[in-house]
């Protein structure tokens, strides 16, 4: 089964595509779900009391409502899996998001483990190409999927996305049902900060239109068409809320350093790790590999990782 979700899907006809994603499906009826999802309940009754910023939902109307979804989601810090729980629960729809546990202390893996999350270790081969399986079937089943397509966090100071993977178009194909994409933006406070629940003021949860993937395009050029829309869906948000991150002229380097570093060292249930979670990022031939800024020595605001220190810390919450 590896071998065949590793094939080149786009080299095949029309009909041997259908044929294909039909052989994938049959694999997942075979897939029992023994899971609870008691933790969606639980998330979507504490989660409330435990973040002190709002939220804000808009475009729920492009969200079918005779139909299940899956909804591709940018991925920019510990709060996302959290949110996407809450908000859907709030939907009244069930889903199953797909978490990695690499990141995860073991009781956040329970939790997630108990609210129907499709889990996987990313450096696991097998457990990668069997999360598209387990996550189909359960949508096959009626849940929604929630897929972070970039893998992990983006926290470059400009760049709205980074390359979405192909697993949530091949999960489209196999499971029928369209991609919603939605953008999860989070307003941060300004100035500098000593903890990471004071980091934000209000989330805003933005749904865009239904995205169909079909057999007869080249599923690399539809998944690279989806970062193309939501790169133009959260600069839009970025427009109209103000949040100017167009270049790093905009950005102050002290301010993003030290709301990074919040978001790596002091997030709840996880552990940020830079150096590998670069790793897991899809870059192209022609593309800087960068996910992070830091500030050098020399006071130069510059590609790379901030590392956990204590003197650091201590001068950016000055």
């Amino acid at each position: 089964m590896e071998k065949l979700l590793e094939m080149n899907v786009d080299d095949l006809s029309v009909s041997d595509k259908i044929d294909y994603y039909c052989k994938l499906k049959n694999e997942c009826l075979k897939i029992k779900n023994t899971q609870l999802q008691i933790g969606q309940n639980i998330i979507h009754t504490v989660y409330p009391v435990l973040r002190n910023y709002k939220f804000e939902i808009q475009g729920e109307e492009n969200i079918p409502v005779d139909s299940n979804a899956m909804f591709l989601v940018n991925h920019s810090n510990s709060h996302d899996i959290f949110t996407a729980y809450e908000v859907l629960s709030s939907l009244h729809r069930n889903c199953s998001v797909m978490v990695a546990t690499d990141c995860l202390n073991p009781f956040t893996i329970g939790i997630f483990n108990i609210s129907n999350a499709t889990l996987l270790d990313r450096r696991n081969k097998t457990e990668r190409f069997n999360s598209i399986l387990n996550l189909s079937s359960k949508v096959m089943r009626g849940n929604d999927g929630v897929v972070f397509g970039e893998s992990t966090w983006n926290i470059h100071p400009t760049l709205p996305m980074h390359n979405i993977r192909q697993g949530i178009s091949k999960i489209s194909l196999i499971t029928q049902v369209p991609i919603i994409p939605t953008i999860f933006e989070y307003l941060e406070e300004d100035g500098i900060l000593k903890t990471e629940s004071k980091l934000y003021k209000k989330c805003i949860i933005r749904f865009g239109n239904p995205i169909i993937i079909n057999y007869e395009e080249n599923l690399i050029d539809q998944t690279n068409n989806l970062k193309n829309i939501m790169t133009k869906m959260r600069k839009q948000v970025w427009c109209d809320y103000n949040i100017n991150r167009y270049k790093l002229s905009d950005i102050n380097p002290k301010i993003y350093i030290n709301h990074t570093y919040l978001k790596k060292f002091n997030a709840f249930g996880f552990t940020y790790d830079s150096k590998k979670e670069e790793e897991f990022l899809l870059f192209l031939k022609d593309e800087p590999v960068e996910n992070e800024y830091t500030i050098t020595k020399d006071g130069i605001f510059c590609p790379g990782i901030t590392e956990k220190q204590y003197k650091l810390r201590k001068k950016l919450s000055k």
